[in-house]
């Protein structure tokens, strides 16, 4: 059902005449206010593709341009009421109305969304040939064929207000202030090479993607035969257009979703990370804790230990001491001597002095197994908190891999498998110095990788 395309824009100003409507005026019509649409019998409301309201944007470019001013012989002057300020735009699709609610209803349904499609199109081609001017753009469901109304124009006021009209503007560079007849003819020459090369940009950006030709087969006087092979070449060039689309859009989704759950492993990744650092950090200050608490042990022992070492030595003095006065009373009679012995006063001194120290000595030994136990505790401690910052190193290095230090990760789906690998080890809760061996060996095996010139010596990567 592919024609020829449609499209055509011409520019309005405040004021109508009897030749030509008001900006206002054609804003109504594309609202389809009451009384302004004659030759539309069943008005239906315009589908709105941008913006709300053609009349509402009207007013604001007609406010504007009361508020400009033009250069006019060295002198800002008002714009004329007749002076051209906004462009109403219609571009017409050619499949009739008639034609499409005759297909039956998937096929109908279908085509709706290709004129929809379509009617996108055209408003992204006007948003570029017109940037930032394009207000408001609706479709027309109740005409013949399917069309959409846009109006364009500036509703900011400038001081050196210029008509926006790209055939006009070719017309005024061409024919400058030349107003003979050959002035005359350059710039409508020019005015006419614009138009046509509006008309070859819109067929080039939207209507070659939709099936329609350029010009229809009277203005290039082709059989019917030749038009018919022609739409049929259109149509099949538009039919792989948009099987293009799907599949790049296809394309596109699934890349997204590998980059979203590449995303969350590395989230999760990094948390794990995150959380080790910390766990390391919490043991490195355990470890500094129960280090000077040992320390201080350390010192207490000594001082117990010279304590001790007096202790021994008074109570040598002491046993001296009192063998010296047993020696000195034996010089006194057997009776005295005898009565001594009887008392154990010398057993007893040594029994005292010798307990007192063997008690003493316990107690050191005791503090001195305690200070051991602890010491060895703090280089157990020491060991796991430098198994725990090898494995987050390897985690860190193994998290940092980038496509150009490894160019094996360009393959297809290797740089998500490396990354699932990685929270596969993650999941096992290893211990720190099994899960620095295991990244270890992976980030080797892919390292390995990157030289093909000794397979045999190369262990396949575990993705």
């Amino acid at each position: 059902m592919a024609g020829y395309q449609f499209i055509h824009y011409e520019a309005y100003a405040r004021n109508g005449n009897e030749k030509k409507r008001s900006l206002i005026s054609i804003a109504e019509e594309a609202d389809r206010a009451p009384g302004s649409h004659p030759h539309v019998i069943n008005p239906l409301p315009p589908e709105t593709l941008l913006g709300s309201s053609f009349v509402d944007a009207a007013r604001q470019i007609v406010s504007a341009a009361d508020e400009s001013r033009v250069n006019h012989g060295g002198k800002k002057r008002k714009l004329r009421k007749d002076a051209n300020v906004g462009i109403g735009l219609i571009a017409s699709h050619p499949t009739s109305l008639n034609d499409i609610h005759a297909l039956p209803e998937p096929e109908r349904q279908r085509m709706i969304d290709d004129v929809r499609d379509w009617a996108e199109d055209v408003v992204m081609f006007a948003q570029a040939e017109f940037p930032g001017q394009v207000r408001v753009a609706a479709l027309h469901w109740d005409e013949t064929h399917p069309h959409i109304h846009i109006l364009i124009g500036n509703t900011d006021p400038t001081d050196d207000f210029e008509v926006i009209h790209k055939g006009e503007q070719a017309r005024r560079r061409a024919q400058g202030n030349d107003r003979s007849a050959q002035g005359k003819k350059a710039g409508n020459d020019a005015y006419t090479r614009e138009m046509r090369r509006f008309q070859d940009r819109y067929h080039a950006e939207v209507s070659l993607h939709h099936g329609q030709a350029r010009l229809g087969p009277g203005r290039r006087r082709l059989t019917r035969s030749e038009w018919r092979k022609e739409q049929a070449q259109a149509e099949a060039l538009a039919h792989s257009k948009r099987l293009a689309d799907e599949v790049q859009s296809r394309i596109e989704n699934d890349l997204a979703d590998a980059a979203m759950q590449a995303q969350v492993i590395v989230d999760a990744s990094q948390q794990e990370a995150k959380h080790q650092r910390k766990k390391a950090e919490q043991d490195r200050v355990q470890a500094e804790r129960e280090r000077q608490q040992a320390e201080v042990l350390k010192q207490q022992a000594a001082e117990e230990a010279r304590q001790a070492a007096e202790l021994k030595a008074q109570a040598q003095q002491i046993k001296s001491v009192l063998d010296e006065r047993v020696k000195e009373l034996s010089k006194y009679d057997g009776m005295f001597g005898r009565v001594l012995g009887w008392l154990g006063i010398r057993q007893r001194i040594e029994r005292n002095a010798e307990a007192k120290f063997q008690q003493q000595i316990a107690g050191l030994k005791k503090q001195v197994d305690s200070l051991r136990a602890r010491i060895d505790r703090d280089d157990a401690v020491k060991k796991q908190h430098d198994h725990a910052v090898g494995a987050l190193n390897a985690l860190q290095r193994a998290l940092s891999v980038s496509v150009e230090d490894y160019p094996k990760l360009n393959e297809k789906g290797a740089f998500l498998d490396h990354f699932e690998y990685i929270q596969g080890i993650m999941e096992k809760n290893y211990h720190a110095d099994r899960l620095e061996e295991e990244l270890s060996e992976h980030m080797d095996s892919l390292r390995l990788s990157q030289y093909p010139s000794s397979p045999n010596s190369i262990k396949k990567l575990k993705y």
